[in-house]
């Protein structure tokens, strides 16, 4: 909005609510200007659905270092945003970054062979290996026997 054409809006509101108005822009360092408009662009604009439409709303509440508090109201003034705003939309960025990375996680474990699948062959192997005799003597009369009983091993 910095180039953009301003126009003028005079509005006569209860003192009360000019002294609230008043000590709120003195607290965060903004002039009435940037509140009002900030408010009527929140108002004319909502990010987020009011209250009513969303259903049942939970409160979040945390402090922050004093100078950490700055540089977000800095920000949110830049970038004209509210304090709900900005936490919600790192809430749901985040979010989204993890269902996406537990996604990818379910996707790769789905890809991969299950445990001790790949060494099936070499474990064969193995047991064929470990029943090898290597004393050099002729096992012709024992693998005889076994055939008879219906049990053969092939090498």
């Amino acid at each position: 909005m910095p180039n953009e054409a301003k126009k003028g809006i005079t509005v006569k509101v209860d003192a009360g609510l000019h002294a609230e108005v008043k000590q709120y822009i003195e607290s965060h360092g903004i002039t009435m200007a940037e509140f009002v408009s900030l408010a009527l662009h929140d108002e004319l604009h909502p990010k987020f659905q009011t209250k009513e439409d969303a259903g049942n709303m939970r409160t979040l509440a945390f402090q922050v270092p004093e100078d950490l508090f700055q540089k977000i109201k800095d920000y949110l003034h830049r970038n004209n945003m509210t304090q709900k705003e900005f936490i919600i939309g790192l809430i749901e960025q985040e979010l989204t970054r993890d269902q996406a990375e537990r996604e990818a996680h379910s996707e790769a474990q789905a890809d991969d062979p299950e445990p001790g699948e790949e060494d099936t062959e070499q474990d064969e192997t193995a047991l064929v290996d470990d029943f090898e005799d290597d004393s050099g003597e002729d096992d012709s009369e024992d693998e005889s026997e076994d055939e008879e009983q219906g049990f053969s091993m092939g090498m």
